[in-house]
């Protein structure tokens, strides 16, 4: 029952999203057919072979810029202003080269300006008209978003009317949900309560909902985090109707829907990781890194063996994607048998465990690169939130309900934290660096990853780790 609650909430977003990748082919064959009518015999290659190419490439470069959205509040001002910017860009780049004698075959400067006016044109009349057809559609029930409502009191009450009254129509109200003491007022409610706070996940299991909102009168914050805590790892985005913007400020986007401002956690992952794009980007930086390299892991594995006793490499159990363990490797930056007395407890800022080569290799960060190879292996990635040991997660998991999101996806290298914030000292030092997990989560992208390693390398030149 799940799996078709969920069908019949991202089948129309997939419908969409299909219908648009459809009309841009059609609009891409009719341009290309149009503009180089008179030179298609030039070509080397069958037409079929150049258009499924060249279409192939507008579909990735349009994935990837977010232009084939289903959702209906799509702005069609922004999309059509994103979509030219693109296309003009690409334009631009194709007339460049022709302007310092690339070799394009029959392809000139004014044919390839012809082809970018007649494509975008047809692009934007088509989108046009699928995204005013998807909000006339949505105006009548058709498309719209399938709200959950925790609590039975008059936030709720008011979140409730504000979403089913909007002109856009965005939201319908599947129901309510007793929230503890959470006040009650069942006769104005316009939908009916379907359970309580205890049957939370098995009424969003039976009922087709893509998202839950939080409107309890009694916003007490232990109460937010434990709901958002039962809620993680259902198929649905979480919103707060605000009042404690504190409460998770670092971790969550706001934003204002249909009149009603709403604090935005969503669950799914983000297009740069669910595409596999991420992962593709993590082999090709490590793979050069770790070749190009030998030669001074090999000296840095020499001078460690020279510098003190024990084992080069200092292997650990660390917690990886969905809490999976696995085996981290590290150059060895301190005495070997450090925590055979003391047993496991966070490194200091001047820890006598640590060797005088492990110093200075702790300093440029390179006892992190052997890691590299838990890249390549997949158990890691080049950016993510840092994997923690079994036995510091059962700890931090009592602290923090919502620990386990970090869970989510591989842990990195490198992360938003490390440059943000030093070593992890004590618990304080992982509240803050949680709240940097937490944001680099809900706002992964190539951009923000990028941002990551070019600080890291600054970090890696001029020693400024610890």
């Amino acid at each position: 029952m799940s799996l078709i609650n969920q069908l019949i909430i991202r089948v129309p977003k997939w419908t969409v999203s299909w219908v648009l990748f459809a009309l841009d082919c059609i609009a891409g064959f009719l341009s290309m057919k149009y503009v180089f009518m008179d030179v298609l015999d030039s070509f080397q290659q069958p037409f079929w072979i150049l258009f499924g190419i060249t279409q192939c490439a507008w579909g990735t470069i349009f994935w990837f810029s977010n232009l084939y959205r289903g959702g209906p509040t799509v702005s069609r001002f922004s999309e059509t202003e994103n979509l030219v910017r693109i296309t003009l860009i690409l334009m631009i780049a194709g007339v460049f080269f022709l302007g310092i004698n690339v070799n394009m075959g029959p392809i000139t400067a004014p044919l390839m300006i012809r082809y970018w006016m007649y494509f975008t044109t047809i692009t934007i009349v088509n989108r046009w008209i699928v995204r005013t057809l998807q909000k006339q559609l949505l105006r009548r029930g058709f498309g719209q978003h399938r709200a959950l409502i925790i609590g039975t009191g008059h936030r709720a009450e008011y979140a409730a009317y504000s979403l089913i009254n909007h002109e856009q129509k965005l939201f319908t109200v599947t129901g309510f949900i007793e929230a503890g003491k959470d006040a009650r007022i069942h006769n104005n409610l316009p939908r009916p309560i379907l359970g309580k706070e205890k049957e939370l996940r098995t009424i969003i299991k039976k009922n087709p909902v893509s998202d839950v909102i939080i409107a309890l009168d009694n916003m007490k914050h232990d109460r937010v985090m434990d709901l958002i805590s039962v809620i993680n790892g259902t198929p649905v985005s979480v919103k707060i109707v605000p009042d404690l913007y504190e409460v998770i400020s670092g971790l969550a986007r706001t934003e204002q829907i249909t009149g009603l401002p709403l604090i935005d956690i969503d669950f799914k992952e983000g297009k740069w990781v669910g595409s596999g794009m991420k992962r593709a980007f993590d082999l090709a930086i490590s793979l050069p890194i770790l070749l190009g390299f030998l030669p001074i892991w090999a000296m840095i594995a020499v001078v460690i063996k020279i510098n003190s006793k024990g084992p080069v490499f200092y292997n650990q159990e660390r917690l990886g994607l969905n809490s999976e363990p696995f085996m981290i490797y590290k150059f060895r930056s301190m005495v070997h048998g450090a925590e055979d007395e003391s047993g496991p407890i966070w490194a200091l800022d001047d820890d006598p465990r640590i060797t005088s080569m492990g110093r200075f290799i702790r300093r440029f960060r390179l006892d992190e690169f052997p890691q590299l190879f838990n890249v390549l292996k997949g158990e890691m990635s080049l950016v993510g939130p840092r994997p923690e040991r079994p036995f510091f997660v059962e700890k931090l998991r009592e602290e923090f309900p919502l620990y386990d999101r970090r869970f989510r996806m591989r842990p990195g290298i490198t992360g938003w934290s490390q440059i943000k914030h030093p070593s992890d000292r004590d618990v304080e030092d992982v509240r803050q660096k949680l709240k940097y997990d937490f944001f680099y989560i809900e706002n992964i992208s190539f951009n923000l990853d990028m941002k990551i390693l070019l600080s890291t390398l600054m970090v890696v030149l001029f020693g400024k780790g610890r």
